[in-house]
């Protein structure tokens, strides 16, 4: 038997690479056996990188898949999306993650400065004097 590392699907051993994720299958399964499950949908890879950098910030381990096929440009290997990607994290850190990244997302809604850090704070309102 095979197993995918992404969902932990198994396989027969004459399948090479998962249908769902596209990904070369192991001969172990997945050492945490925890299953992925998709918390978000991103419109770009640019939005996918920078919530998975949110979560890993908090702990959180986390997939970016892509919804197009690798070396097919924007062919999509599921019609059923209309996002570029989605987020996957164990299933267990599911409603955190879902909390922090609608947390961070209402942030960006509301708007207003970015705070530096304390230490820059002084450099910067010295300057406008």
């Amino acid at each position: 038997m095979r197993y995918c590392p992404e969902c932990g699907d198994e396989y027969g051993d004459a399948v090479a690479a998962c249908p769902r994720c596209r990904v070369v299958l192991e001969r172990e399964p997945p050492a945490d056996g925890r299953e992925p499950e998709v918390v978000h949908r991103v419109p770009d890879a640019a939005a996918g990188a920078l919530l998975c950098g949110v979560l890993e910030h908090h702990g959180i381990q986390s997939i970016l898949r892509s919804a197009t096929l690798p070396a097919y440009g924007t062919v999509r290997r599921d019609w059923t999306t209309t996002a570029w990607g989605e987020i996957l994290v164990a299933r267990e850190d599911a409603p955190e993650a879902r909390a922090l990244i609608a947390d961070y997302l209402a942030a960006l809604e509301r708007g207003g400065e970015v705070r530096r850090a304390a230490r820059f704070s002084g450099l910067r309102s010295s300057s406008r004097r």
